[in-house]
């Protein structure tokens, strides 16, 4: 979590849901090497009221295929490149945006190789 939305999370009397899950939403289509627009998401137990720095939103259920990336964010085009491929050969189309899920990084494991992230990707069968 960035350091300025901890404190504003703190600040409104936020508590994160256990297991803490938090993600990065991608809000644009298609790749960018700069000016992505994102959002970034943690699980709370409870709504409070919108700031000029954090809304609370609740996502519905979606059907994702996932995908497990083990080690450093360098590599993440390979296990998209899986998971991309997984979509198109067993009929599905992507309907939404992509989310990337930090389980374990630079903040609690000491070496890239023991980094845990899962990439979501929204999809549907092609009708």
């Amino acid at each position: 979590m960035m350091p300025a939305m901890g404190a504003e999370m703190e600040r409104l009397g936020c508590e994160c849901a256990l297991p803490e899950y938090c993600f990065t939403h991608y809000l644009e289509p298609g790749y960018k090497e700069e000016s992505i627009l994102i959002e970034t998401c943690e699980a709370v137990t409870e709504k409070k009221e919108d700031t000029d720095f954090i809304k609370f939103k609740d996502f519905p259920e979606i059907q994702a295929a996932c995908i497990y990336h083990k080690g450093s964010y360098r590599y993440f085009s390979r296990s998209y490149s899986t998971l991309l491929r997984f979509i198109e050969e067993n009929g599905y189309e992507i309907c939404g945006n992509i989310r990337e899920n930090y389980i374990d990084g630079i903040w609690n494991k000491d070496s890239e190789e023991e980094w845990l992230s899962e990439i979501q990707i929204p999809v549907r069968p092609i009708k």
